[in-house]
C-alpha cells in the first residue's frame, strides 16, 4: 500500500462534509413524498424513488473513499496498520446513533396504540407506495438488525428501512480491515474470504456494492488517481447517461407496464451501480480540482448520520398520529412534506448533540 499520508483540502473537506449533509436530506425528503405527495399524485414516483437511492450511493462512495484515506493514514502514524484503533474509531461513530435508532424504533413502537388515531399499531390511511398498513416490529429483524445480519439473515425492519445500508456498510468496514493484512497473513486470505462468500451467498446484491465501495476506497490512493485521471469524465458522462436511461426505463414500466399500481424496483441495482461509479469518479475530480461544487448547508453534516437512522421511524410515527394530511389536497400534502421534514431536521439536530460529538468536532475544525 501507498504510505503517503493523505491530507484533504480545507475546500474538498467542506465539500464532502456538504455531501454528507445533503444526501441524507435528499433520502428524507425520498421518503416523505413517499408518504404525502405519493398517495395522491404519482408522477415523479419513480425518479422521487432513485433520487433517494443515489443518495445512498453517494454514501457509500463517501465511506469508501474516506475509509481508504483514513486507512492510509492510519498505516503512516503507526508504521503498520493499527487494527484497535481502526476498530475503536468505526465503534465510536457507529454505535451510538445505532443503538438510539434501535431504541426510538422499539420506543414508538410500543407507543404507538396510545397516540395513533387508529388507537392501535394500524395506520387510519394506507399511505400508497409506501406499501405498509402497521407500525410493525419484528422481533426476528430486530434481533438481526441489531447485530448488523438483516438483509443477509432476516429482513430489515419494516419500521427502520433505512437500516438495510448501514448493515452493508459495517461489513464492509470489516472487509477493509483485512486488507492491510492481505499480502503477508494466510489467515487475513482465509478470513476475507470466508466472509465475502458467506455474504454474497446470503445476499448476491452486497458484492455488487461492495465493488463500488471498493472502488472509492481504491480511489483514494493518489497513484490510482492519477492513473484514472485523463479518463473520468469519459466514465462518468458513461455512467451518468446509462443511469439516466434505466431511470426512463424505470419510469416507463411503472407508469406503462404497471400502470402506476405496484413499484417493483428491479432497476435499482443497475442504477445504483452506475450511479455510485459516477459519485466515485466526481470525487477524484473535486479533490483534483477538476470539478466544483460549491458547498451548501454544510453543519447538517454534523446530525447526517443521526437523522439517516432515525427519520423513517419518527415518520411511520406522525402517519400514525395524523392521518388528516392527504385531506387538504395536494396543497396540504407539500405543507404536511415541509413541515415533518423541518420536524425530523431539527430532532436530528439535537439528538446529534449527545450522539455524533465526535463528527461535531471535526466538522469545526475543516471549518475553521
Amino acid at each position: 500500500m501507498n504510505m503517503t499520508l493523505r491530507r484533504f483540502s480545507s475546500e474538498f473537506s467542506l465539500q464532502l462534509e456538504s455531501l454528507r449533509g445533503v444526501s441524507a436530506i435528499v433520502v428524507l425528503f425520498s421518503h416523505c413524498f413517499q408518504a404525502f405527495i405519493a398517495p395522491l399524485d404519482l408522477t415523479l414516483y419513480s425518479w422521487v424513488r432513485l433520487l433517494g437511492q443515489a443518495a445512498v450511493m453517494m454514501f457509500f462512495a463517501l465511506s469508501g473513499y474516506l475509509i481508504g484515506t483514513s486507512i492510509q493514514n492510519n498505516i503512516q502514524q503507526n508504521s503498520q496498520f493499527n487494527l484497535s484503533h481502526y476498530i475503536r474509531h468505526r465503534c465510536r461513530r457507529i454505535l451510538p446513533p445505532f443503538l438510539f435508532a434501535l431504541a426510538l424504533t422499539l420506543t414508538l413502537y410500543i407507543l404507538a396504540p396510545y397516540f395513533f388515531s387508529s388507537h392501535t399499531h394500524q395506520f387510519q390511511n394506507s399511505f400508497g407506495m409506501m406499501i405498509r398498513t402497521t407500525y410493525s416490529l419484528e422481533w426476528d429483524n430486530f434481533l438481526g438488525s441489531l447485530f448488523f445480519l438483516n438483509g443477509f439473515v432476516t429482513p430489515t425492519l419494516s419500521a427502520n428501512a433505512p437500516l438495510w445500508s448501514l448493515s452493508f456498510e459495517v461489513w464492509f468496514y470489516v472487509l477493509a480491515g483485512f486488507l492491510p493484512f492481505l499480502k503477508h497473513s494466510v489467515i487475513a486470505k482465509l478470513s476475507f474470504a470466508l466472509v465475502l462468500i458467506t455474504l454474497t451467498a446470503l445476499n448476491p446484491q452486497f458484492l455488487i456494492y461492495l465493488l463500488v465501495w471498493l472502488t472509492a476506497f481504491a480511489s483514494s490512493f493518489g497513484h490510482i488517481q492519477q492513473y484514472v485521471l485523463n479518463h473520468l469524465n469519459s466514465l462518468k458522462l458513461g455512467c451518468l447517461s446509462l443511469a439516466f436511461f434505466i431511470a426512463c426505463r424505470d419510469a416507463y414500466h411503472f407508469h406503462m407496464i404497471d400502470q402506476a399500481k405496484i413499484y417493483r424496483g428491479n432497476y435499482f441495482v443497475p442504477f445504483n451501480t452506475l450511479i455510485g461509479l459516477a459519485f466515485v469518479c466526481w470525487l477524484i475530480q473535486l479533490q483534483q480540482k477538476l470539478s466544483y461544487y460549491q458547498p451548501v448547508w454544510v453543519k447538517s453534516a454534523s446530525f447526517s448520520y443521526t437523522l439517516y437512522v432515525t427519520h423513517f421511524p419518527l415518520l411511520l410515527f406522525i402517519l400514525g398520529c395524523f392521518p388528516q394530511s392527504r385531506a387538504y389536497g395536494l396543497g396540504g400534502a407539500v405543507l404536511a412534506l415541509v413541515a415533518t421534514m423541518l420536524v425530523l431536521v431539527l430532532l436530528a439536530s439535537l439528538m446529534a448533540k449527545l450522539l455524533e460529538p465526535q463528527q461535531r468536532k471535526a466538522l469545526s475544525r475543516s471549518m475553521q
